[in-house]
């Protein structure tokens, strides 16, 4: 943000300062007395002003604060230094050489009088002048209304302005070197050429200006505007950027006249109209060695560029501004090189919605007629990868080969969703398969049925893969296996306004975050349905120029195939993950209960428990620890007892994701709970219980971005449970149950670190369990017993309608609903007559859950 807000001002800025100046003005220039020589290596006199008329040049004269010189009518000024404060003007055919601007304004321009400025044999001219800071103050060199300048240096706290004025004809610079912060601004009709930029120096190009010819070294950058004329070659080098930059479209205009007794007014500055709605700039030739272009706007005037170059060529980095609705677009006539294409996860829609809901997945960057240039993705860090995140789905960069059905005689660079079998892959391949285009399957009630787009499928490929053989050809053309359906609906909300990231001010380099990026051999083919239930249009972005001829494809892709980021993943397991920990500590709940004694009692229990889920776009691993203590009490009731006791509980969890990163949870809980034992055998159990979650998501983007989102939720459940116990024999006892829980937690909107937001809907979950408990007891001398059983329980889920909705766009349905085996064994022992100790360890295992251990370890003390 703080380079481009700067960027947005630097006009204002520039007026700014010559406001300041014409203060000043109105308050000592009409006081100004009038020199007309100077003894050379002297000052100018505070106050006065020095009207260099004579055939003699003023030599190595000092311009300080309150004083000026003014060279015209074809005069030279030699070696002159211009302090804070100072002007030299040089007007009418005058030259200036060698001049030292220490926080300074020199201004170079063409008298009005001079009308024909073609056939005029000198133009007012400034040679081999130096323009730098000094005493606070940011030194310039202004050049209009057709003057020019030879080979100035411009270094740190100096700046170089190009622009008209009452001519209308701009200022030319020729040979100007900017380096440390230095700064060169060419306005409306301003010409540069053969610039070179070195260190930290920055160059803006407004709509208007000429550039002709310009070097980017070190860390220096420049800023073209949209409707600047680029002509020359362009060469970015090292780490240098170049910025295409979509700016606003409001007018800033200022100037200034300086007034000296007995002379007319002098006017100082002009700004040129910077009123412009075009989208593209042209570029003759582009080329140098790593370093970058980037598409820039502003965050109130957001707009996208479209960069025509006539010959790209060598090793540059390509930084797209990709955002809701369209993206920057590279036109090449003739290309050559290895480039990149640089871009970052993001948990931002990089495809808004009225786009998503009519079916896009692909996002064109660029179009090469010569089909010679080469590209690839890398994240911030330079590295390279195979795809990137772009809100809940994940992208590639694919090449559309020329073919005569679809892109004629051109190549097609272009973003596209990826699509993989999820069979427990998570990252995308290092050897990259071709691209099917087929249409795609969307439940959006707006999204047209009739149309398809036609696609020749052999076009299309991931970029870095070799050349299509005729058994993948062959391969392509099978129906390929159904996948199990992901319950994935599109949900009717209305767009999310997209984030546009660019830099606010161009006088520093830009963040290039750092991240911890991780690959895999691992690899995924694009999986297609043959059995989706709509079809949707298919649409491409490109330019209004672009074909858009097409071959139709037979083959349907379900929106279910489409490869989920990260964090898109990470919302809707941690979705889920309060529900386990709720079941989980229910169970601890029920230790000992079926064995009460007749006193009041307090207890405690120690949870392990580790558990996986493998399901739809939930798969992560699930570990638990906690401490529950409570107390109880025993009351009589008809022919029975009648058990009250109340617990409190805390857990720690962790939440171990498949793709990266270990979220944790934090559950604070309270209950109580009723049981009634009959004399007949039978009993009834009742438990309600009240849980607040404290989340901390935590996962890793797919190049190895941190993500995080802190929240809250609470949960309210209750669970009925009934039985019967009887004794086969003496020592051993049976107890049948049958027991139903409900669970309610509480729905939650959240947003992530990467900007991702997660719309949760109220998870409920719907459990019934059929189980059976078969004890023995052996006693002990003194009253002293132990006691040890098994269970053996069917689980059921009944509830499969949980969803979540992602950047309020793509609606998640979670489901674990289905049966799972449960199998356990516990003991307990009396230590003595009022102390007890029980041990409890359970294995459960069902199609989407797997609970490979589930331990409890308890105290009881009776009263």
């Amino acid at each position: 943000m703080r380079h481009k807000c700067k960027l947005s001002f630097s006009v204002l800025m520039i007026s700014y300062c010559f406001v300041q100046v014409t203060s000043a003005g109105k308050s000592r220039n009409a006081g100004l007395a009038r020199l007309t020589s100077i003894v050379g290596g002297e000052k100018v006199p505070k106050g006065s002003a020095l009207i260099t008329e004579s055939l003699i040049p003023s030599n190595n004269i000092t311009i300080s604060d309150g004083s000026v010189e003014i060279i015209d009518n074809g005069k030279v000024s030699m070696g002159a230094t211009v302090e804070k404060g100072g002007k030299q003007i040089v007007t009418r055919g005058a030259t200036a050489i060698g001049t030292k601007i220490l926080g300074g304004k020199q201004l170079v321009f063409e008298d009005e009088s001079f009308v024909d400025l073609e056939n005029l044999k000198k133009r007012s001219s400034a040679y081999n002048a130096t323009v730098s800071g000094g005493g606070g103050g940011v030194g310039q060199q202004n050049v209009y209304d057709g003057a020019m300048v030879w080979k100035t240096t411009v270094t740190r706290g100096g700046e170089q302005n190009l622009y008209i004025g009452p001519r209308k004809e701009g200022g030319i610079a020729e040979g100007t070197i900017v380096s440390g912060n230095g700064r060169q601004h060419i306005l409306e009709e301003g010409r540069a050429t053969n610039t070179t930029l070195n260190d930290e120096a920055v160059q803006v190009a407004y709509p208007g200006g000429v550039v002709d010819g310009l070097t980017i070294n070190g860390h220096a950058s420049a800023w073209l505007h949209v409707g600047t004329e680029v002509t020359g070659e362009i060469k970015v080098n090292g780490t240098g950027y170049l910025y295409l930059y979509a700016g606003d479209r409001t007018d800033h205009t200022t100037k200034e006249k300086l007034s000296v007794t007995g002379r007319s007014d002098e006017t100082l500055f002009l700004v040129g109209e910077r009123n412009n709605t075009d989208n593209q700039i042209n570029m003759e030739s582009l080329s140098g060695n790593g370093g970058t272009v980037s598409f820039s706007s502003i965050p109130y005037d957001p707009r996208h560029i479209s960069l025509h170059v006539e010959k790209l060529s060598g090793n540059l980095n390509f930084h797209f501004n990709i955002s809701g609705s369209n993206s920057d677009y590279l036109w090449i006539d003739s290309g050559a090189g290895n480039h990149k294409i640089n871009v970052a996860d993001s948990g931002v829609e990089i495809t808004g919605h009225r786009l998503q809901k009519n079916g896009i997945i692909e996002i064109n960057l660029v179009t090469d007629r010569s089909g010679g240039a080469d590209f690839t993705l890398i994240d911030r860090s330079g590295k390279k990868i195979e795809a990137f995140d772009g809100g809940t789905y994940m992208y590639g960069l694919y090449k559309r080969e020329r073919s005569a059905n679809f892109s004629g005689d051109s190549t097609t660079w272009y973003l596209g969703k990826e699509t993989a079998g999820r069979s427990g892959a998570s990252s995308l391949p290092v050897d990259r398969k071709p691209k099917t285009r087929v249409a795609l399957a969307t439940s959006s009630n707006d999204a047209s049925t009739g149309s398809q787009s036609h696609w020749d499928s052999s076009s299309s490929r991931r970029t870095g893969s070799n050349p299509q053989t005729a058994n993948g050809a062959q391969n392509l053309t099978q129906t390929p296996k159904k996948r199990s359906p992901r319950h994935l609906r599109e949900a009717q909300h209305p767009p999310v306004p997209p984030i546009i990231s660019s830099p606010e001010d161009p006088a520093f380099g830009a963040i290039r975050p750092a991240g911890d990026p991780h690959s895999s051999d691992e690899q995924q083919k694009p999986i297609v349905s043959a059995e989706a239930q709509s079809l949707a249009e298919q649409m491409i972005m490109r330019p209004s120029y672009q074909d858009q001829s097409s071959l139709q494809s037979s083959q349907e892709l379900s929106s279910s195939d489409f490869l989920t980021t990260p964090s898109t993943d990470a919302v809707l397991s941690m979705f889920v993950a309060p529900g386990l920990v709720f079941h989980n500590e229910l169970q601890t709940v029920r230790v000992g209960r079926g064995t009460l004694d007749k006193n009041t009692a307090l207890w405690t229990y120690a949870i392990k428990s580790k558990e996986k889920v493998a399901t739809g776009y939930t798969d992560f691993k699930l570990e638990q620890m906690g401490l529950v203590l409570g107390i109880s009490g025993l009351s009589e009731l008809m022919d029975g007892e009648f058990h009250i006791g109340g617990f409190g509980s805390y857990d720690q969890t962790h939440v171990m994701h498949a793709r990266g990163g270990m979220s944790g949870i934090n559950t604070y809980s309270i209950g109580a709970y009723a049981t009634y034992f009959d004399q007949s055998g039978w009993y009834v159990d009742g438990v309600l219980k009240y849980n607040h979650y404290q989340n901390h998501l935590k996962a890793v983007s797919t190049n190895g971005l941190a993500i995080e989102g802190n929240y809250n939720r609470w949960g309210l459940g209750t669970s009925f449970e009934v039985g019967y116990r009887f004794k086969p024999a003496q020592s051993s006892w049976i107890q049948p149950y049958a027991q139903f829980t409900w669970l309610q937690v509480e729905g939650k909107e959240i947003k992530l670190s990467n900007e991702m937001t997660g719309d949760m809907n109220p998870f409920t979950s719907l459990r019934s369990e059929v189980g059976l408990f078969a004890g023995y007891e052996v006693c002990s001398g003194g009253g002293a017993s132990s006691m040890a059983y098994i269970t053996a329980a069917w689980v059921r889920e009944n509830r499969n309608s949980n969803h979540t909705t992602i950047n309020k766009l793509h609606r998640f349905t979670t489901d674990l609903s289905g049966n799972a085996g449960r199998l356990g064994i516990g003991l307990s022992s009396f230590v003595s007559k009022k102390l007890k100790l029980y041990a409890e360890a359970h294995y459960g295992k069902g199609r989407k859950t797997k609970q490979s251990l589930q331990g409890v370890l308890g105290v009881r003390y009776s009263f």
